[in-house]
């Protein structure tokens, strides 16, 4: 794994007087302007952060895409900000991101929020994610996201950088090492193992019922919604999410 931070590009929004703020963090093969509709109703609450992963939106690539280090890259965000305290918001596989570094560093984590979120999988769904990997690495990564993303509906907003948003090399890598690393939590076993005695408290969204009931088994403390729908579900619930944030934080 690379030592070396990758300075990512962000932005840093006002918002109202809190103990903490909002860090953004987006999920595989998209950028920050995945958060556009729920911006505002989350600035109502506290300040936000959103940020670029390396490799992803207008961050430049790292050497690799290991969690640990996709992590370390927020981490350096949140220092260079003087951030002392955060509530951690992950949708898909920045969920997986989000949840590495609040287990690392639960006194700066007051929270963690994933919205459909990309750890958890049944673990008889390896094989699905392996055709999946294998195909991004044979063929053109950009095109195999895009068509992916079609099929987990709603797709990404229009007009928000296309469906994908990331270079080919961090789109095929973060892909295969978030699922198959070592330290990856991708897979109901090894999200179990990760949440024994998770250490900060947990707001969980997903888009069907069957993902819940697998997560209830994984994150018995963790508040738990269900909003029916595609993958993006902070597209379609926007006021749903927000509201669950406002009270959940209180």
């Amino acid at each position: 794994m690379s030592a070396k931070i990758v300075e990512l590009a962000f932005e840093r929004f006002s918002g109202d007087a809190a103990p903490f703020s909002f860090v953004l963090v987006h999920g595989w093969a998209r950028s920050r302007s995945d958060w556009a509709p729920i911006l505002d109703g989350l600035r109502a609450l506290a300040p936000v952060v959103a940020v670029d992963l390396r490799g992803h939106g207008e961050s430049q690539p790292g050497e690799g895409m290991r969690l640990p280090d996709v992590a370390a890259d927020v981490r350096a965000v949140l220092e260079q900000l003087g951030l002392a305290r955060v509530v951690l918001v992950g949708h898909s596989a920045g969920s997986e991101a989000a949840a590495f570094l609040a287990r690392r560093e639960p006194e700066l984590v007051a929270g963690l929020v994933v919205v459909d979120p990309a750890f958890g999988l049944p673990d008889d769904d390896r094989a699905r994610i392996e055709a999946l990997a294998g195909r991004l690495r044979r063929e053109d990564p950009v095109a195999v996201a895009a068509e992916h993303f079609l099929k987990s509906g709603p797709s990404p907003l229009p007009g928000a950088g296309g469906p994908v948003s990331a270079t080919p090399e961090a789109i095929r890598d973060l892909f295969a090492d978030f699922a198959f690393a070592p330290e990856a939590l991708h897979f109901q076993t090894e999200t179990a193992r990760f949440f024994a005695g998770f250490p900060v408290p947990v707001l969980a969204f997903y888009r069907n019922e069957e993902r819940a009931a697998l997560a209830r088994e994984i994150l018995p403390a963790a508040r738990i919604q269900v909003l029916p729908g595609g993958h993006w579900t902070h597209h379609e619930h926007p006021g749903e999410v927000v509201t669950a944030i406002a009270d959940w934080i209180r």
